[in-house]
């Protein structure tokens, strides 16, 4: 059986892109690839002129007050900033399922989808410029396939998203069903010692029923219906026997 390739980010990061890249209808390494040239996966990064941009599509000053919580910066995973990405993308008119990776790229570097293809930012990139990079093939593209690694479906994202948290799963103990009976036997015996005062110490058949209490439940079943067979010696044993 062929192991498909998981790339190189965290699971729940990993599966938001591909989420991410879905509703905004993209090819996921066309995103990967935009993202990667923005910040290569860095949530965190400063950059840009002045050093004044951040993380995944470095937000301007303006766009960090308004899409991200300020008492996270520094902080971010990409799974918790890609949707102040896509509001970003959406708010400034980006149409998921009309425009592609062009128009996407062109809101986060002119601010909206419709600007000159061909303009360029301070440091000379322009979206037409970029375009080949992204594209399949392209060196981002390359990029964003090794990170993002194969197409993502939506058994291997129950897969993986399972995977941290089965590791930590209580199994059911063997025998559970047969616990209710146990309990019940208990909290009788129990009730019947307290209402019963005149008793200084147990019987050698009380003892033997303390002994069940420590086998699994499948045999303390199985005891008590082969104790029902027996004639009970006391009153206590015989109220034992008829519930």
């Amino acid at each position: 059986m062929t192991t498909g390739r998981i790339g190189t980010l965290r699971p729940e990061d990993r599966a938001a892109v591909f989420q991410t890249a879905q509703r905004l209808g993209l090819d996921p390494y066309e995103f990967g690839a935009l993202i990667h040239q923005e910040s290569n996966f860095r949530p965190n990064v400063y950059g840009g002129a002045g050093g004044n941009y951040y993380g995944l599509i470095q937000f301007g000053g303006p766009e960090r007050a308004k899409y991200l919580k300020q008492e996270k910066l520094g902080k971010y995973t990409i799974a918790e900033q890609l949707p102040a990405v896509e509001r970003f993308l959406t708010d400034r008119g980006f149409k998921p399922g009309q425009m592609g990776i062009d128009r996407a790229y062109a809101t986060i570097l002119g601010g909206n989808p419709n600007v000159n293809l061909n303009a360029k930012d301070s440091f000379g990139t322009s979206v037409a410029s970029s375009l080949p990079g992204f594209k399949p093939g392209g060196r981002r593209y390359k990029e964003a396939q090794a990170t993002l690694g194969d197409p993502l479906t939506s058994s291997s994202t129950a897969a993986q998203l399972a995977g941290a948290s089965s590791s930590t799963a209580t199994a059911q103990p063997a025998g559970a069903s047969g616990l209710d009976a146990k309990k019940f036997l208990e909290g009788f015996i129990l009730k019947n010692l307290l209402v019963n005062q005149t008793l200084k110490e147990p019987t050698v058949q009380e003892q033997m029923l303390k002994s069940l209490f420590r086998r699994p439940a499948t045999e303390l079943e199985s005891d008590i219906n082969v104790a029902s067979l027996y004639t009970p010696r006391s009153s206590f044993l015989e109220s034992l026997t008829q519930f």
